[in-house]
């Protein structure tokens, strides 16, 4: 498949995939799979909270579909789309540093902004801590990993190599757009624009997603952390 092809069909499928994921967290899609969330809740009850379905979801397809596209479609490696270490020497020593400077804002302002303090941690059961906190936690890495793998690693990459710069643009766009259909906070909305675009940047020099997937996810579980366990 040529660089043009290859970006056409990352932008279709990325949008399948976000489409996909909000659909089947409607409540139509919850019906859809009815008889599966029955299951899974009757084992574990937590499964049948609808934040988690939602989580447990996305997961999937956002490292599915693009993964199953990556191996049977492109037919690349998937260290070419972020997936490898990359240049580990550059990126570490910056993303050490990107933590701390995190460390002060979520510490000394979005912790005690009573917009985060009523979203987060997304999960009700977890704000009273205790083994759930700390297991929805584990499951938000693996999500903020997911979530990345889109955005910063198969659909920028596989537009990079078709519209070079124009690329950490473009994936911005539905990254930010996930975030208002989220409701989440307004700051946090305009905040993802600059991250989108900086994080764009920084995959590609790095050349590969994983500081990316550190700085994310340690930036949501510090938030977490310090609005159960600081308040």
């Amino acid at each position: 498949m040529d660089c043009s092809k290859e970006a056409g069909f990352a932008l279709l499928l990325v949008t399948l995939v976000l489409a996909t994921r909000t659909q089947l967290s409607s409540p139509q899609g919850t019906k859809l799979l009815a008889n599966l969330w029955h299951s899974l809740a009757a084992w574990q009850p937590l499964l049948g909270v609808p934040v988690v379905r939602t989580q447990i979801l996305a997961i999937t397809i956002q490292v599915l579909l693009p993964g199953l596209a990556i191996v049977l479609i492109h037919r690349k490696p998937l260290s070419e789309y972020g997936l490898g270490l990359g240049d580990w020497r550059f990126w570490v020593p910056i993303a050490a540093l990107v933590f701390l400077i995190q460390i002060v804002v979520v510490v000394g302002f979005l912790s005690r902004d009573p917009a985060y303090l009523a979203r987060y941690p997304s999960l009700d059961a977890a704000r009273r801590g205790g083994s759930v906190f700390w297991l929805w936690e584990a499951s938000r890495l693996v999500y903020m990993a997911s979530w990345e793998f889109l955005f910063r690693g198969y659909l920028l990459f596989a537009l990079w190599r078709r519209m070079g710069t124009l690329a950490i643009g473009v994936q911005m766009v539905p990254f930010v757009l996930m975030h208002v259909v989220s409701h989440k906070p307004p700051s946090e909305v305009y905040f993802t624009i600059a991250s989108g675009l900086l994080s764009g940047l920084f995959a590609i020099e790095a050349r590969s997603v994983w500081p990316i997937v550190f700085l994310h996810a340690a930036g949501a579980v510090l938030l977490d952390v310090c609005i159960v366990f600081c308040h």
